[in-house]
């Protein structure tokens, strides 16, 4: 029986060395169109790009309303605090600092995918504090990194907010209502990072309660197995951990220049190195992947 799995693995390998005959098994998505509007939910500044930018490159150049949400700042990151101020104890003022910059690569990112100001919005919720709202949906909570209770960037789309479910809502509430979309991507709920887990919860939540039922489109960035590389594969298919070959996902194909799209605006998120190159290796593929609902 080994010897018989063996083989089968290698036939797979030798005449489907890229996964193109597992792609195929899943249905294409069809791209955008003048007359759609996408709302694409990031819990961190850069999820949208590592999930979505492909599709949303060829959205924007169909003249498709695009539009993004990034519910946290992304601040909580110790990596990007030590490299960044050189210190091995981040202070809440150094990890400010890695929210407001990554706000700034915020603007760049959207300016580079064609997403006008007025479509895309940071909330600046507490990163890795997502699901302690949902949690305790009475509670002001106090973020791990900048140990604040509200939202502390100007440039948010509430200011001042405090760190409340019922903030979060509201917040979430008020993006779809500018954005009126027909596409909402999202977070997978049962993605490995509590952030992004939320977030599609938090997203099905404000769906729900405003009685819409746009298409969805979920996508998986944390899993065990789906690991970043340390080798560029570009040529090879994205396709989803084995173990969930069964769920009902979906592609969408990515051009060779779309590709380099995506390629480069991952990289508008310099604060994220080393970290955002193994995930450019690990999404920047074929193919983009869905879980469609």
């Amino acid at each position: 029986m080994f010897v018989t799995g063996l083989v089968t693995l290698l036939s797979l390998f030798l005449l489907n060395p890229h996964g193109k005959a597992m792609v195929k098994q899943y249905p294409r998505i069809v791209h955008a169109e003048r007359r759609d509007r996408v709302l694409i939910v990031a819990p961190h500044i850069d999820d949208e790009a590592i999930g979505a930018a492909g599709y949303a490159f060829d959205a924007v150049a169909n003249g498709a309303e695009v539009y993004v949400v990034f519910l946290t700042a992304g601040d909580c990151n110790r990596f990007s605090a030590r490299i960044m101020h050189r210190t091995l104890e981040p202070t809440a003022a150094n990890y400010l600092s890695v929210g407001r910059t990554r706000i700034a690569e915020a603007h760049q990112a959207m300016k580079m995918l064609g997403v006008p100001d007025d479509h895309y919005f940071v909330l600046g919720y507490p990163d890795r504090g997502l699901k302690p709202l949902l949690e305790d949906r009475r509670a002001t909570i106090r973020a791990r990194g900048t140990k604040e209770h509200a939202v502390p960037y100007e440039d948010a789309m509430s200011p001042g907010s405090a760190y409340r479910f019922d903030s979060v809502m509201n917040d979430i509430e008020r993006v779809i209502s500018i954005a009126q979309p027909t596409t909402v991507i999202a977070p997978v709920a049962f993605d490995e990072h509590p952030d992004h887990a939320a977030a599609a919860i938090f997203t099905e939540l404000a769906l729900e309660e405003m009685h819409l039922d746009p298409h969805r489109l979920g996508y998986l960035v944390h899993s065990g197995h789906i690991a970043t590389k340390l080798v560029r594969m570009p040529e090879r298919a994205l396709l989803p951990p084995a173990r969930m070959r069964a769920y009902r996902w979906a592609t969408y194909p990515l051009s060779p220049t779309v590709q380099k799209q995506k390629d480069a605006l991952l990289q508008t998120y310099k604060s994220q190195r080393p970290y955002i190159s193994l995930l450019r290796n690990a999404f920047v593929r074929k193919n983009e992947l869905f879980l469609s609902e």
